[in-house]
This record gives structure tokens, C-alpha cells and sequence, in this order.
């Protein structure tokens, strides 16, 4: 009877412990968090209904009344955009799935009832069994589920870098936008005016019919460029209110301004490539994608070849009631497990290969992003002291040659295009180097912008041909 006590004691004391098992949704947010501030992204939130939701929303209002910065704007998107919200489901469904694996098997209750043909009192059989391995698959099956939520985590946190850097890339974009906008609109101020000279001059007499079709059609095409202009800064405007998560009233904030000059001193690149593979959170995903492929090649071959036993005790009355333990076995026959572990090592052996090309990337990713930064900053330079100071004293010369009757109006004219294409190419040069450097850091910060500079491109590929479209 002693055995039947223990077997009774050691049930209800598995039941106890399956049952105290909780799920923490919210598991692994804190560790997230820590790491997306150790890298500088921002301060994250997880709405969760409490006291912490009103403080964000108030920071978010906070920073719209004033004219944002790339900071404000990744610092406002990770605060209120629900896409970045729904990312961090990722870890209770994680820890769900680790809770899931540390809970027993549920006993199976079966009953049957016969009635005898000729009559009388029906026949019964209870019994109730249990998977009693299951106790020792626990463990297998809680290291699995372990290393998934530790890549999952690791996961969520890139995935807020990444987002963070979209925004930041975004707001480079609509500054740029917003500032060769302010250059269209300068040029078409002067050249209306200039046109409006021409004219007076044209009715005179003193300029050909050919001089003023000229100045006439670079003043429209001008015009043509300021609405190119105005669709990509709209658009620009829109893609950082969806980053936002902004609407109604507070999608009329403003930035804080231009685009920042370019740094006197050069971002060090020393020793680039061991800093991003030491910093990388994408081999630290793929170091982990390798344990838990390991653990379910281990949790696999530990259950392949054995059966799944169940035991319990069994009841039955015909004449009278007799009692005893049941036993059911499943015979590895057919199915030897031999397909699960070949498909564990086989996802192994992948994750290694990833593993070692990540790697490789990485250090590629790393030497192209800073010639990238460093092209872009000596074109922009080029441009700032170089170009646009001489492209102004041309035009400042052909004016004075031209007032003086030595220079022909075509001449004048063609000054004035050069200056105008200078000093757009120069924003575009300095746009470029935000975005390299944003890749740079980006890098730095453990996660791999891509080789062709991320999406900005292609996203501002995207937002011109709208522009011209619109057209």
C-alpha cells in the first residue's frame, strides 16, 4: 500500500506545481528596454494600462509643441507607434510557449459502460493514465523553449533599432525635402522677378523675342520644380506621421530646422570591424538560433527511440469491483524518430552556415557603410566650400557683365541654372551624409543597415518618381 500512497503524494504534488504555473506577458520587456537605452535609441513603453501610458502620452505632446529634432522624432515613435506595440507581443507569446513547455501532459480519464444482452446491472471500466515520462521531457522541452524566448528577445530589441533608424533616416529625408523646398521657393521669387524685368525690357525693345522665350521658360520650369518639391516634402511629412503615430491636430508640428551643418571632427572608424561584430545583436541572434537548434537535436534524439508509456490505475465491475494498474506502450515500429532528428540537424548545421556568412557580412557591411560616410562628407564639403561660393561669384560676375552690355542674356541666364543645380545638389550631398552616418551608427549599435544603404534610397526613389507623377 505504501506504494499506492507515494504514487498518490508524488500526483497531487505534479498537479500542484502545473498549476501554479502563470504566464507574465510583460517577460523580458525590462531586459529589451535596457538594451535598446544601452545603444542610445530612446526610452521604450509597453501600454499596459498604467501610470507609465499617461507619462508617455504627456512626453509625446511635450515634444510636438516644439520644433523636433531626429532625437524627438525617434524618441516620439518609439513612445507612440502601435506597430512598434504589437512587436513586443512577441515576447508573451515567447514566455507563453516557455510556460507551455514546463507543464505536464494532463491525465486521460476513460470510462465505458456495457449492458449485458440477457439484462441486469451494466458492466464498468474507469481507468485513469498518465504519460509518466513526460516528468523527465520537461526539462528537454523547458531548454528549447528557454533559448527561443532568449532569441526572442534579442529579436524585439533589434527590431526597435531598426525601427528606430527608419525614423531617424525619415526625418533626415523630410528635412531635406523641407529645405530644397525653401530653395525652390526662393528661386522662383527671383526669377519671377527677373522675368517681370525682362518683359518691361522685351516691350521695350531692348531684349530679342528669343532672350525672353529663355527666361521665360527657366522661370517655368522653376515653377515645375517647386511642385516637385512640395510633393515630396507632403509625402515625407505623411511617412514620419505614420512613424509617429500621429493624427488630427498634432500632425502640424514643425522641425527644428535645417539640416545640420556637417561635424568638424569625423566620427572615429578605428577597429570598425571588430566593434561591430563584438556589438552585433545579429550574431547574438544567430549564436542563439545555433543553442536552440542544438537543444531541440537533443530533445529530439532523447525521444525518438523511446516510447510514450502511459500508466494509471484501472477499474472494473462485473460481478464485483476489481481494481489494478493499466499500462499502454507505443512500439517505435514505423516511426523511429529517425525524420525529426535528421530535420533538427539538418536546421543545426544551417544555422551555422548563417551564422559564419552573418559574419562576413557584417565586417563587409561595415567597411562599405564608412567609405560610404566618408565619401558623403567630402562631397558635401566640396560642395559647401568649393562649389556654392563659386558658383555665387560667377553669377555675381556675369550680372555686372551683363549690366555693362559685355555679356549676352543667355550667358547670364545659364550662370543662374548652374547656381541653382549647385547649390540642390549640395543638399542632396548633405542629406546623404545623415543617412551614411545614421547607417554608421546604426552598425555600431549591433544591427546591419544593408548593403545598399537601407530603404531611405529607395524610399526617396519612390517619393520623386510620386512627385514627377503628379505631374
Amino acid at each position: 500500500m505504501s506504494w499506492k500512497r507515494n504514487a498518490g503524494w508524488l500526483s497531487v504534488l505534479l498537479i500542484f506545481l502545473s498549476g501554479c504555473a502563470t504566464v507574465a506577458l510583460n517577460a523580458g520587456f525590462d531586459e529589451v528596454s535596457v538594451a535598446v537605452a544601452e545603444r542610445g535609441a530612446g526610452k521604450i513603453v509597453w501600454n499596459s494600462g498604467t501610470d507609465l501610458d499617461k507619462e508617455a502620452a504627456e512626453k509625446v505632446s511635450s515634444l510636438l509643441k516644439g520644433g523636433l529634432t531626429a532625437d524627438e522624432a525617434v524618441q516620439i515613435a518609439l513612445l507612440n507607434n502601435r506597430d512598434l506595440q504589437a512587436i513586443y507581443s512577441d515576447l508573451g507569446i515567447a514566455q507563453a510557449d516557455l510556460v507551455q513547455a514546463g507543464l505536464f501532459q494532463n491525465p486521460v480519464f476513460d470510462a465505458a459502460v456495457l449492458f449485458p444482452v440477457s439484462g441486469g446491472r451494466p458492466d464498468l471500466d474507469l481507468s485513469v493514465v498518465m504519460n509518466f515520462l513526460d516528468v523527465f521531457y520537461v526539462p528537454l522541452r523547458k531548454r528549447v523553449a528557454t533559448a527561443r524566448f532568449e532569441e526572442t528577445k534579442l529579436k524585439v530589441a533589434g527590431a526597435v533599432l531598426d525601427f528606430a533608424r527608419q525614423v531617424r533616416t525619415a526625418f533626415y529625408l523630410h528635412q531635406a525635402n523641407e529645405q530644397m523646398l525653401e530653395l525652390r521657393r526662393t528661386v522662383v521669387q527671383t526669377l519671377t522677378a527677373s522675368l517681370e524685368l525682362a518683359r518691361r525690357l522685351h516691350e521695350a525693345g531692348n531684349i530679342t523675342d528669343l532672350d525672353f522665350a529663355r527666361e521665360r521658360a527657366l522661370t517655368e520650369a522653376a515653377r515645375l520644380e517647386l511642385r516637385t518639391a512640395e510633393m515630396a516634402e507632403r509625402q515625407s511629412r505623411e511617412q514620419l506621421n505614420a512613424l509617429m503615430g500621429v493624427w488630427g491636430k498634432n500632425t502640424e508640428w514643425r522641425t527644428g530646422g535645417r539640416l545640420p551643418d556637417i561635424p568638424a571632427q569625423t566620427t572615429a572608424g578605428d577597429d570598425l570591424e571588430r566593434l561591430a561584430l563584438s556589438r552585433s545583436l545579429d550574431l547574438s541572434i544567430a549564436r542563439q538560433r545555433i543553442i536552440a537548434a542544438g537543444e531541440q537535436l537533443g530533445f529530439n534524439r532523447a525521444t525518438a527511440l523511446i516510447p510514450e508509456p502511459t500508466l494509471g490505475p484501472l477499474g472494473e465491475r462485473e460481478e464485483g469491483w476489481e481494481a489494478g494498474p493499466t499500462v499502454e506502450l507505443s512500439i517505435p515500429l514505423f516511426d523511429r524518430g529517425q525524420a525529426r532528428i535528421a530535420r533538427a540537424l539538418t536546421e543545426l548545421r544551417r544555422a551555422r552556415q548563417e551564422y559564419y556568412g552573418l559574419a562576413v557580412r557584417i565586417r563587409s557591411v561595415a567597411r562599405a557603410v564608412q567609405d560610404r560616410m566618408s565619401g558623403s562628407r567630402d562631397r558635401a564639403l566640396y560642395y559647401r566650400d568649393i562649389l556654392v561660393p563659386l558658383r555665387e561669384r560667377i553669377v555675381n560676375e556675369a550680372q555686372l557683365q551683363y549690366n555693362a552690355m559685355q555679356l549676352s542674356p543667355f550667358e547670364l541666364l545659364r550662370a543662374k541654372e548652374q547656381q541653382i543645380e549647385t547649390a540642390a545638389a549640395y543638399i542632396e550631398a548633405l542629406r546623404d551624409y545623415w543617412l551614411a552616418r545614421t547607417d554608421f551608427a546604426h552598425i555600431l549599435n549591433g544591427r546591419l543597415p544593408g548593403l545598399d544603404g537601407g530603404g531611405a534610397r529607395s524610399e526617396e526613389g519612390r517619393m520623386k518618381m510620386n512627385g514627377r507623377e503628379a505631374h
